[in-house]
């Protein structure tokens, strides 16, 4: 672990004389986010375009996406190619919290500096390598909290509520879950059960109807993001359910904007994409301006989230 230690000091080093002499080139900095069918990302990569519209003198920008949340193996490779055309930073949205990390400390060993975004990478691995990669992002605690409070208040005390839960995989889909399952113990509810829906509108419209028909007195779904919310809000109307089973969500994209207007979901949260990247990026530029090492980078960069309910009309 000593020698690894070393090592990662060491090279880290070497990228710290590589940034200084490259005396006034543009820097390199890639961005690896998660499913560009999730509007979530595509309003984070339109953030990026317009942070780099603005900056574009001091460095060039790559963005890449995955086609599935859960392609992991696709995102390893996006994470590869970065390394091998050895750019100066790597941010990154992780598909998966724990299986990308290899890679990350690959691009850490080679001098690149390494952001992480939206979904945080798993503690325990980094404290085990024993590395500093900043999370630039909400609490996806809070956030959920704040929509699950606002939704049971709805509710009678003891009502029937489930989960609809992201990637098993993805620490952000864990949180928010364990955001809204201290909602419920609050409000004195019953989880009457969970179900994954993959961060997508057709498994989330899935586990929301093994959910209803499960538990037909169910008064409320709690869903991780909005796609999954869009899905549960569909199995609850083909059950002519809309307004009796109160649904919650997660991301405010542009999707949610009319079923949480009729008040087919009844409130979300905005976590907003656009600026965690903007955030990311000028923490990055500044660091490689700066010469500043990746273990000398704030740990955390906390960005806001915000409840969004139906405006009264």
């Amino acid at each position: 672990m000593r020698r690894r230690q070393f090592l990662l000091a060491v090279l880290a080093s070497a990228g710290a004389w590589r940034w200084a002499a490259a005396g006034n080139r543009k820097f390199a900095v890639t961005v690896v986010v998660k499913s560009l069918r999730n509007q979530f990302f595509t309003i984070m990569l339109d953030g990026a375009r317009k942070h780099h519209a603005d900056h574009a003198a001091e460095y060039q920008l790559r963005q890449e996406g995955l086609q599935s949340e859960g392609d992991v193996k696709a995102q390893v490779a996006m994470l590869q190619r970065a390394i091998d055309r050895r750019d100066d930073a790597l941010i990154v949205a992780p598909a998966d919290s724990r299986a990308v990390m290899p890679l990350l400390l690959k691009a850490i060993a080679q001098g690149m500096l390494v952001v992480n975004i939206d979904n945080k990478l798993d503690e325990r691995v980094l404290a085990h390598e024993n590395v500093n990669i900043p999370f630039v992002g909400p609490s996806n605690f809070s956030g959920a909290r704040k929509v699950g409070d606002y939704v049971l208040a709805a509710l009678k005390p003891g009502s029937k509520v489930g989960i609809i839960e992201g990637l098993p995989q993805a620490i952000n889909a864990k949180s928010r879950s364990d955001g809204f399952r201290e909602s419920i113990r609050i409000a004195g509810m019953e989880l009457a059960g969970m179900r994954w829906g993959d961060w997508e509108t057709d498994k989330g419209y899935q586990a929301a109807s093994a959910l209803l028909d499960a538990v037909p007195d169910l008064s409320a779904l709690l869903c991780g993001n909005d796609n999954m919310a869009i899905g549960a809000a569909k199995a609850v109307a083909e059950r002519h359910k809309t307004g009796k089973v109160l649904i919650g969500g997660y991301d405010n994209i542009p999707a949610a904007a009319p079923y949480i207007a009729s008040g087919a979901i009844y409130a979300t949260a905005d976590q907003h994409p656009a600026l965690q990247m903007q955030y990311a990026l000028d923490l990055v530029l500044q660091a490689l301006s700066k010469h500043v090492a990746q273990a000398e980078l704030q740990s955390i960069l906390q960005t806001p989230v915000e409840l969004i309910k139906r405006t009264a009309t």
